[in-house]
């Protein structure tokens, strides 16, 4: 026989039916968990930046303005119950109605995992993922996980001096972001790459990150967790002078095999 999910029972045994608004509420939508990086959507990485996509997940837009971040805005709360069983309560970046960015729990175990998102009204949604050790993705300027890098280039003088220089900019004429070229003339000193990405600092060794710009396998000098940004990692690199005069340029890296999403610079 069916059962009519809506129904409940008094203690005396009549038949209640409960209002179709808290059946509703009680039943989990779908949310899809992405990296905020990369925008792909598995597998995700202990301690990566995570974006949530769908509706009615938080009754207000409301951003974290403190650290340790909170795990719960507007009255918006996320756990990730990972492989293990184990549940834990996601530190928050941003909440609002179709989107909310939070982190991988610390101590999230590899395999896969249930995301819940009760919002302030108490509407749940739910989402599941894959969590890896390593599951890079790189931040781009445009915040679309294609097309330029969100990066530096960081020019080390022959005195010894450094200097930080966009890699891209905002153009209102055009409204988008556009190249800013580096140059990589001798005379001008070492230039080195500084890219932002999240999920890669568990690399298993700084070996096991491989960076290829255009057709040139590139010196990998730093990969880790950035220390001014919870979730943030960076990846320092150096740009070889064979690269002068390549104009726009693909950036491919790889963390423990793990491919993250192809970005571009561009080149002078």
């Amino acid at each position: 026989m069916a059962v009519d999910r809506n129904l409940a029972l008094r203690a005396d045994g009549a038949p209640v039916y409960k209002p179709v608004w808290e059946y509703l509420l009680a039943t989990p939508r779908e949310a899809a968990n992405v990296s905020a990086a990369s925008y792909i959507a598995s597998p995700i990485a202990t301690e990566a930046i995570v974006s949530a996509f769908g509706s009615g997940l938080a009754t207000a837009t409301m951003a974290a303005s403190t650290t340790p971040l909170p795990v719960t805005l507007a009255g918006t709360s996320v756990k990730v119950r990972d492989s293990a069983g184990v549940e834990r309560s996601a530190p928050l970046f941003f909440v609002s109605p179709a989107q909310v960015n939070y982190l991988i729990p610390t101590g999230t175990v590899k395999g896969a995992a249930t995301v819940t998102i009760t919002s302030g009204d108490s509407a749940v949604s739910a989402g599941v993922t894959t969590i890896a050790a390593v599951a890079p993705g790189l931040f781009t300027a445009d915040a679309s996980g294609r097309g330029l890098a969100a990066a530096l280039a960081l020019r080390v003088k022959p005195d010894g001096s450094q200097q930080f220089e966009p890699v891209a900019q905002f153009d209102p004429a055009q409204n988008k972001f556009v190249a800013v070229p580096i140059d990589l003339a001798p005379e001008t000193g070492q230039v080195f790459l500084i890219l932002y990405c999240t999920g890669l600092r568990y690399r298993s060794a700084l070996s096991a990150v491989k960076v290829r710009i255009g057709d040139v396998d590139s010196q990998v000098t730093f990969a880790g967790a950035q220390d001014e940004f919870v979730g943030l990692d960076q990846v320092n690199v150096r740009l070889a002078p064979s690269l002068i005069g390549r104009g726009e340029v693909d950036v491919a890296l790889t963390a423990d095999g793990q491919a993250a999403n192809i970005v571009k610079i561009h080149i002078k």
